[in-house]
């Protein structure tokens, strides 16, 4: 017999129809509570604490991301004098062929 063959549970109404109504159901603003309620217990971390983590956080995710592109920046710098040298060695290899070639 598998979970699908059971028959559902009875339903049962409650004997106060007061408890079946939806909190929204009631007619006047006054009914509804409007007090701020202070929960029971104490708080695991402080605002100060979780504000205080927020912040570093921000900051080494800050640094890391400069850090990056630092180093991205140093390896296009690199890329680039390479890529100048290349230019320059073929333009003096150039100029080197064409006299050569003249004489």
């Amino acid at each position: 017999m598998s979970g699908f063959d059971r028959a559902p549970p009875p339903v049962t109404k409650a004997a106060d129809p007061e408890v079946q109504k939806p909190a929204a159901a009631s007619g006047a603003p006054s009914d509804r509570s409007t007090d701020f309620a202070a929960v029971e217990g104490h708080e695991e971390y402080s605002g100060g604490t979780l504000m205080v983590v927020a912040y570093a956080a921000i900051w080494v995710i800050l640094m890391a991301w400069i850090f990056l592109l630092w180093r991205r920046s140093s390896a296009i710098g690199a890329r680039l004098a390479g890529l100048e040298a290349a230019i320059d060695r073929a333009a003096a290899g150039k100029d080197g062929s064409d006299t050569r070639a003249k004489t």
